[in-house]
């Protein structure tokens, strides 16, 4: 059993490279759900630090430990059209800060077929935030 502690913050773990929290909360999400990474057609995720993102996407499971980066690379599996169109309203860095409230309008958007950078057929949008911290998600459906 993890403490609080390790869960809630970066600051002490063996391996900086790896948000647990992240992935307790994935795996939990997902069983909630009832799908899994494949079955996602975009992603909100928090972006606040670049290197971030590639490990969000191994811990939610989108690729494994250690393929974050190369996931990335490119930019082609992220691109609306992409695997996996990611932060299509452009992110906290493109879009701003607000501590992953864009994230969730934008998903919300993605499903309901109103955003500016749709993802043609978009059925479940997941969004994630808090890497390095407390960690939340939620996937909606249409």
């Amino acid at each position: 059993m993890v403490g609080e502690t390790e869960m809630m913050n970066s600051y002490y773990r063996p391996d900086m490279a790896r948000f647990p929290e992240v992935e307790r909360m994935a795996e939990r999400m997902f069983r909630m759900a009832g799908v899994r990474p494949k079955d996602i057609d975009v992603a909100q995720l928090d972006d606040a630090y670049a290197p971030l993102v590639p490990i969000q996407l191994e811990e939610l499971g989108f690729c494994g430990h250690g393929e974050g980066a190369a996931y990335c690379e490119g930019g082609d599996r992220l691109r609306v059209g992409g695997e996996l169109p990611l932060n299509t309203s452009g992110g906290s860095l493109g879009e701003g800060h607000i501590h992953g409230m864009n994230h969730v309008i934008e998903a919300v958007r993605q499903i309901r077929g109103a955003s500016t950078a749709q993802v043609k057929g978009a059925e479940l949008a997941l969004v994630a935030t808090g890497a390095g911290g407390p960690a939340g998600g939620l996937i909606l459906g249409r």
